[in-house]
């Protein structure tokens, strides 16, 4: 009960600037599934008072950003991308480009609502030098549809997240009870041990 306080009291606090932060930095630096975390965004706003559609608006800003970022940083062959480009992640690259050179649009879609593979396409796009403005407008469309989807997913579903959270808050504390219940066996076959040298 107390660590669901703690949530409405974060949420009652969420600001348009902390999720423009928050989606830009996760963007550019942090390869994570970025599905969870705009479902969580959604899910949050539904708590919050902050609106749906401009908090949209302000998640396809802040991914715009950090795309624009990523494309221009991977055009230019910078070092902090190549980190990103591995030698697991470079025959993904490497079977995308093609389709980029060819049909931008419809590879952006499909890298972009494929699960961890969206973070590599612009720099797939910048890597291929696809033009700016093909880039900045397919990534537009796209990034305006993966973003609606996932945020108003989070939205509209908060009651069933809300059953998840309350699942694992039940788990947390049958692990705790588990975790109790472990160290007093433990220390008892210890104690027996113990008993038994003696």
């Amino acid at each position: 009960m107390v660590m669901r306080t703690e949530i409405m009291h974060y949420l009652q606090h969420l600001s348009y600037f902390g999720i423009f932060l928050l989606l830009a930095l996760l963007d550019v630096l942090i390869p994570l599934p970025e599905e969870i975390i705009l479902i969580l965004v959604g899910y949050t706003v539904y708590f919050s008072t902050l609106d749906p559609s401009l908090t949209i608006i302000v998640a396809i800003a802040a991914f715009l950003v950090g795309d624009n970022t990523t494309f221009w940083l991977s055009r230019g062959g910078n070092r902090l991308i190549a980190r990103f480009t591995t030698k697991s992640a470079t025959p993904l690259i490497e079977r995308y480009s093609q389709k980029m050179r060819s049909k931008a649009g419809i590879t952006l879609l499909i890298m972009t609502f494929v699960p961890s593979i969206r973070f590599f396409a612009p720099i797939v796009a910048g890597s291929v030098r696809t033009p700016w403005r093909v880039f900045i407008l397919y990534d537009l469309m796209v990034v305006g549809l993966y973003v609606s989807a996932y945020l108003l997913a989070g939205y509209f579903f908060h009651s069933q997240i809300n059953g998840i959270i309350k699942e694992f808050e039940m788990l947390g504390h049958l692990m705790i009870y588990v975790l109790l219940l472990g160290i007093g066996l433990l220390l008892g076959l210890f104690m027996r041990k113990q008993e038994q040298k003696n």
